[in-house]
């Protein structure tokens, strides 16, 4: 029996995208992470979610069938099992061959984490936008409370407000299209 150990330590918190890859990209990802050392699934699903800054974290239900298909066709074969039950996947001269055959769709599946990585990166700015966001909301309220905004500097705070919306939205749309999304 298996060892199928939880994944609550993953980095994504349960908070993983759907479907980051589909089934073929993940066989060949799997694939390229054994070419380096054997591994047990359990490793796979911390390595796939590290190197996607923790976007996608695939289950254990996800993971334990893709490596069995992988083995049935011949890929990958079975170390020996630890005596906690625990198997060893390690790539087989045959799965070596089948990845060098689909090196498109690994260099689609690096494309993916390359983007995952620049979107954990730009996270990193959310703190300060958030912060921003917070002061500006304080001062407005503060402002509004104490009734401190005549009219016209209401309607001066909305076209400012609606300017600034404007622009980020610009902003967000320019990066759609440099993405070809």
């Amino acid at each position: 029996m298996e060892n199928k150990q939880s994944v609550e330590n993953c980095l994504c918190d349960g908070k993983s995208v759907r479907r980051m890859f589909n089934p073929k990209q993940l066989r060949i990802y799997i694939l390229h992470l054994l070419v380096d050392r054997a591994n047990y699934g359990y490793e796979l699903i911390k390595k796939i979610s590290e190197s996607t800054a923790g976007l996608y974290c695939p289950s254990p239900g996800v993971i334990y069938p893709t490596l069995t298909l992988l083995e049935e066709l011949g890929f990958i074969s079975i170390g020996e099992e630890t005596a906690k039950g625990r198997k060893c996947y390690e790539i087989t001269p045959e799965g070596r061959c089948f990845l060098l055959l689909k090196v498109e769709i690994l260099n689609e599946v690096k494309a993916k984490l390359k983007y995952a990585q620049e979107l954990r990166a730009g996270n990193q700015f959310a703190n300060e936008i958030e912060s921003a966001v917070d002061k500006f909301k304080s001062l407005l309220r503060h402002k509004i409370v104490l009734q401190q905004l005549s009219k016209g500097e209401a309607a001066k705070v909305v076209e400012i407000i609606n300017q600034a919306v404007n622009r980020i939205e610009q902003v967000n749309a320019s990066l759609l299209v440099g993405e070809g999304k």
